[in-house]
């Protein structure tokens, strides 16, 4: 994904460059940022390296603290980046400006970061015209992402967003939006937007002005809008729903978390499951497809409490978009994974996909038996919606209606090879299977590793519990 080593060094020999700017945005990938950094160090130890993003951010002197580094930019880089870059011009001492670090005398100085953008208004559009814009699709149609406010008042004891936009919400005004919108089209041919806020719908009537304005200007549903960051259900409601359907959302991506009212409580998500089922109501009247996204893996969860998430997801008319937790330094979650010994040694291990956290309530085969069975269901609400299954069905009535179908067409059938006899012994064996190709292109199944608590527990508590489509378009 993106470039290779060699290109990028390519690209930094051939730069005219004095000042290297680098963002870090992950801090599972923190070091390949500083891979890049070395590159530049190494290749002209005079050019000067200043990082910023997410993870400088959270964790600003474990960067300073490496030898390629010269800088930070904390929080937001609009405008201390090219404060810094006049100060750097000007050969002056430290950069007085809060949210900037750097070196001093060998020792690392950090200016604390105390302020954000107010005046997002203010702000000039992306320069966009830098950018390969046919690199950034959606299908075959461009794609950009845009912003419409900053920071999140809500403060989630896992999330970072306020490390870098601050827990104001700072908004433009819809007039604004509208007119980056409008050039994008004109002068890029972009009509795919994904709205990239913290909280896009924190204030409910500034989002109905903006969604009025798209249909006034672009017309009905002849954009295609989204919001892959998320959208909080706690902020939603059926006048706004349909507005944005009007606009050109055709999917909704609601942060739901857990089902237990307690846990969210603890990491102080808002949001009622009454709230949350009004909503999805709300949607459906609108014609809005819905993919409800559970956190897996989290300190304080239990096997139990995230099998009932995906149990509650899966008779709603919803896509389960599992998420698996990884920690983010600067946060309170991060914090308690740190006390208690969770951390994986490394940051690189970190990350979602390495499963990172283990707790005695969990482990990782746990939760990567709580993934898998999430794309079950998802599977399965999938033929609901092609209506090769009857939506509604129980487990014990699917088991039932795979076994008679196998029994009536036998096993010579290609479908019978894929997924029917999959799901049957799935429901035989407890554990997953997977269908591999071999060296001739002959399919093979194998076993995969699969947690027998998590399966047992899941069909002790779904055997008899209905299963809905996904989709309501």
């Amino acid at each position: 994904f993106g470039m290779g080593w060699d290109e990028i060094g390519e690209r930094i020999k051939n730069s005219k460059a004095c000042v290297f700017g680098i963002s870090s945005s992950f801090t599972p990938y923190s070091q390949e940022a500083l891979e890049i950094a070395r590159m530049i160090k190494e290749w002209d130890c005079k050019k000067i390296v200043v990082m910023g993003g997410c993870h400088v951010s959270c964790d600003p002197e474990s960067i300073l603290k490496s030898p390629w580094v010269d800088y930070v930019v904390l929080g937001e880089g609009e405008t201390r980046f090219p404060y810094l870059l006049k100060q750097i011009d000007k050969g002056t001492g430290g950069p007085e400006a809060d949210g900037i670090g750097f070196k001093e005398d060998g020792e690392i100085r950090i200016r604390p970061l105390s302020s954000f953008v107010e005046d997002i208004e203010g702000l000039p559009f992306p320069a966009r015209e830098l950018l390969d814009l046919n690199r950034y699709r959606v299908g075959r149609k461009r794609s950009t992402m845009i912003i419409t406010s900053r920071g999140c008042p809500h403060g989630c004891a896992y999330c970072s967003t306020h490390l870098v936009m601050g827990a104001s919400f700072r908004f433009r005004s819809p007039e604004s939006i509208v007119q980056e919108m409008v050039a994008c089209r004109n002068r890029y041919h972009i009509r795919n937007f994904d709205i990239e806020d913290d909280n896009f719908t924190f204030d409910q009537e500034r989002a109905k002005r903006l969604m009025k304005l798209v249909v006034e200007t672009f017309g009905e549903e002849t954009l295609e809008l989204s919001a892959m960051n998320g959208v909080s259900f706690a902020s939603l409601e059926g006048d706004l729903l349909r507005l944005m359907k009007r606009a050109g959302f055709r999917t909704i991506n609601l942060s739901f978390v857990s089902v237990n009212p307690s846990f969210k409580e603890k990491v102080g998500r808002p949001g009622t499951i009454d709230v949350f089922d009004k909503v999805l109501v709300e949607a459906e009247e609108a014609r809005l497809n819905v993919v409800a996204y559970s956190i897996l893996g989290m300190p304080g969860q239990t096997v139990g409490e995230m099998v009932d998430t995906l149990i509650y997801l899966m008779g709603k008319r919803v896509l389960v978009g599992p998420s698996v937790y990884y920690p983010t330094p600067g946060t309170p979650l991060f914090e308690q994974c740190k006390a208690k010994g969770l951390l994986p040694p490394h940051p690189s291990q970190w990350r979602s996909s390495a499963l990172p956290i283990e707790t005695e309530d969990f482990d990782r085969l746990d939760i990567v038996t709580l993934f898998r069975l999430a794309r079950v269901i998802n599977f399965i609400k999938g033929k609901m919606d092609e209506w090769d299954l009857n939506e509604g069905m129980t487990w014990r009535e699917l088991y039932l209606v795979l076994k008679e179908k196998v029994e009536t067409e036998g096993i010579s059938s290609k479908e019978t090879l894929t997924w029917v006899g999959l799901l049957l012994i799935f429901f035989k064996e407890r554990s997953f299977f997977s269908l591999r190709k071999g060296y001739v292109s002959k399919e093979s199944i194998f076993r995969e590793r699969t947690s027998r608590r998590v399966v047992d527990t899941f069909f002790e508590k779904a055997w008899d519990k209905p299963i809905l489509r996904s989709r309501n378009v």
